[in-house]
C-alpha cells in the first residue's frame, strides 16, 4: 500500500509542476516534462524519505513472494553446469 501512496504522490507532484510550466508559463512540452520530472524526483526523495523506504520494502516483499524456490534437482543441475563451466574456463588458461 505504501508503494501506491508514494507513486500517487510522485505522479501528482509531477502533474502539478508539469501543467503549471506547460499551460501557465507556456514552456515547451518536453522542457516542462523534463523539469517536472526532476522536481518531482527531488522533492519526493528529500521530503518523503520514510514513505520511499516503505514503498521500497513493499516492492521487495512483493517480488520475493513471486519467486519460486528451487527444487533439489534444479540445484543439482545448476551445480553440474557450474562445475562444467569452471572446467572449461580452467582448460582455456
Amino acid at each position: 500500500m505504501q508503494f501506491l501512496k508514494y507513486s500517487v504522490i510522485r505522479l501528482g507532484l509531477f502533474l502539478v509542476v508539469f501543467l503549471a510550466l506547460w499551460k501557465l508559463m507556456l514552456w515547451p512540452i518536453f522542457t516542462a516534462g523534463l523539469i517536472a520530472l526532476v522536481i518531482a524526483f527531488a522533492v519526493t526523495y528529500l521530503f518523503f524519505n520514510k514513505l520511499r523506504l516503505a514503498a521500497n520494502d513493499d516492492a521487495r516483499k512483493a517480488f520475493a513472494k513471486t519467486s519460486a524456490s528451487k527444487t533439489d534437482s534444479q540445484l543439482a543441475e545448476e551445480a553440474i553446469e557450474d562445475a562444467y563451466d569452471e572446467k572449461l574456463r580452467s582448460d582455456d588458461k
